[in-house]
């Protein structure tokens, strides 16, 4: 069944007041439409709520345009939707029941609007906005409206755009006053109150693919040379780099991902794909650890860091649609080690390749 929310689509003050926009137009038209001042807005929320008495399930009903990243309690539980048009819009339901406490629990949100038109995100059309219904037992106890907690995140800006208009390049500052803002304790006082989105026009459906898996991955071989680290991952990959490191207040850590290695063994970090993967990290003084929004796909990773840093723990966070193998390759094939390593392609491909809509 459907859900009906409860829910208002809430947004800032200032991307709550924009109207629409069309942006549909035949492939090979140039259409001329102004994508250069509302970009790469990473809007966070928040907001504390009781759950009384003991519960047996919980569940959450989210959407959010372009993107969401979930917390409950501190705790990441989810990212979506899977991109699509606001006429027949992604909702995920999700079940929390193991993110909640009895008594006062915290959820927070960290949307995204990226602001170009591309093949990647719906977006460019000034729609921006999150949404949610949390039915505990089967009685909503959170709604979205305006009495969510709404700010910026400043931790995050541009470093230039790659592929075709379809990423930004992340410099995450850890100094942010707004890291941690998914922590129960974390201080929103100043934060405003959220807006209601004054001209919403999306008509809301249930995803009809799963929800996301991610795996920890560690590397499987790691290079020094002078204040370079290469990290190999042993194959390619979609997601994050995740990393936590410390050092000086300011310190700055390059970080440059790869699909492949060059002939004199330095990274090709200036993909095929017209994406030159390079990247800055400044670091708090404190223990940090390197929080990416968007998703990549590579198999190497280089960090390039001061002499005063230390990189404790380096992993990948791959995501990718729940898989299960049904098939093997057969016996009499699987001695010859060319086709064992195409097979693994394909199966891997399948598994880490497909990503949303595709």
């Amino acid at each position: 069944m459907e859900h009906t929310f409860k829910g208002k689509w809430i947004s800032n003050e200032t991307l709550a007041a924009l109207t629409p926009r069309n942006v549909f137009h035949k492939q090979l038209d140039k259409v001329e439409l102004d994508c250069s001042k509302y970009l790469n807005e990473h809007v966070l929320f928040r907001r504390k709520f009781n759950v009384d008495g003991a519960f047996s399930s919980a569940k959450i009903f989210i959407s959010a345009d372009d993107y969401y990243k979930l917390y409950i309690n501190g705790r990441f539980v989810a990212q979506g939707p899977a991109p699509s048009y606001h006429f027949q819009y992604n909702y995920n339901e999700i079940d929390i029941s193991a993110f909640l406490i009895k008594g006062e629990n915290l959820i927070a949100v960290h949307t995204l609007y990226q602001g170009m038109i591309n093949r990647v995100w719906q977006s460019g059309d000034f729609r921006h906005g999150f949404i949610c219904d949390l039915d505990v037992d089967g009685t909503t106890v959170l709604c979205s409206d305006e009495s969510f907690k709404v700010k910026n995140h400043e931790g995050f800006t541009a470093m230039g755009i790659v592929g075709y208009e379809t990423q930004f390049l992340e410099r995450y500052d850890s100094r942010s006053k707004d890291v941690g803002f998914e922590g129960v304790g974390f201080d929103d006082s100043a934060w405003k109150s959220a807006a209601l989105c004054q001209n919403d026009d999306h008509v809301l459906v249930p995803q009809k693919s799963y929800m996301l898996d991610f795996e920890r991955i560690g590397y499987v071989k790691a290079t020094k040379d002078q204040n370079r680290i290469l990290y190999d991952f042993g194959s390619n990959y979609v997601g994050y780099l995740s990393v936590k490191a410390h050092g000086k207040s300011g310190d700055v850590i390059v970080i440059r991902c790869a699909q492949e290695i060059n002939e004199d063994g330095r990274l090709r970090y200036e993909l095929r794909a017209n994406c030159k993967y390079e990247e800055e990290w400044v670091l708090s003084g404190g223990d940090d650890t390197l929080d990416w929004y968007d998703y990549k796909s590579f198999r190497y990773a280089e960090l390039e860091t001061p002499e005063s840093v230390v990189i404790d723990e380096v992993l990948f966070i791959a995501r990718h649609y729940p898989f299960e193998l049904k098939t093997k390759l057969k016996s009499a094939f699987a001695q010859n080690e060319d086709l064992k390593r195409v097979w693994e392609l394909c199966v891997n491909t399948q598994k880490y390749g497909v990503q949303e809509v595709i």
